[in-house]
């Protein structure tokens, strides 16, 4: 949340202070992770956001983040992490999704994506800007991540499985004596009834 916010109050000053030509547009780059938990094999989906601020297109968009997910580290399931865009209008956004799987677990540190492009048609010159970045992120094992998050049905029923016996056994003792006292009451009701 504070992240969020601090992007945002970021962003508002740049558009603020950070354009020194009316004729040139910004580019902003945001880079979130959609899951709550990162898993060892099992996939996580990456959100990139581009926004032009700017009241002109930019052009030859080029995002870059393949630094961020090594191959021997990550399988990529869907999308690129060098994805191309010819132009991204002025004032439009552009979400990129890109699902990875990571092979190991542990700590891992992904960093800022980065996006190059040009700030118009007149103006060649490649512009380099940075996303925000997630930083450090703990990937949990398979079994890690069981333990904390399933059902645990079968642990369950286990457990009722081994505490029924503790249960039963003296229930059953219980009833058996308390049906003994109850017709040995019964009987002396009757005996005395008879005399």
């Amino acid at each position: 949340m504070f992240f969020e916010r601090a992007l945002i109050f970021l962003t508002i000053l740049s558009v603020a202070f950070g354009q020194t030509d009316d004729e040139e547009s910004f580019l902003f780059v945001t880079k979130q992770t959609i899951n709550r938990f990162l898993v060892q094999n099992k996939e996580f989906t990456i959100k990139y956001g581009l926004y032009n601020s700017g009241p002109t297109t930019v052009y030859n968009v080029h995002l870059d983040d393949a630094h961020s997910f090594p191959i021997d580290q990550y399988e990529l399931l869907v999308g690129t992490l060098s994805a191309k865009w010819e132009r991204l209008n002025a004032g439009a956004n552009l979400t990129h999704i890109v699902v990875l799987k990571p092979k190991q677990s542990g700590i891992s540190n992904s960093t800022c994506a980065i996006v190059t492009y040009q700030k118009s048609e007149k103006n060649t010159d490649v512009q380099k800007t940075y996303s925000s970045e997630f930083g450090d992120v703990y990937i949990m094992t398979s079994r890690e991540y069981d333990r904390r998050f399933s059902s645990h049905i079968i642990d369950w029923v286990l457990f009722t499985a081994m505490a029924s016996p503790c249960i039963v056994f003296p229930f059953f003792l219980w009833f058996k004596s308390k049906s003994k006292y109850e017709a040995l009451v019964t009987k002396e009701k009757s005996s005395k009834k008879a005399q």
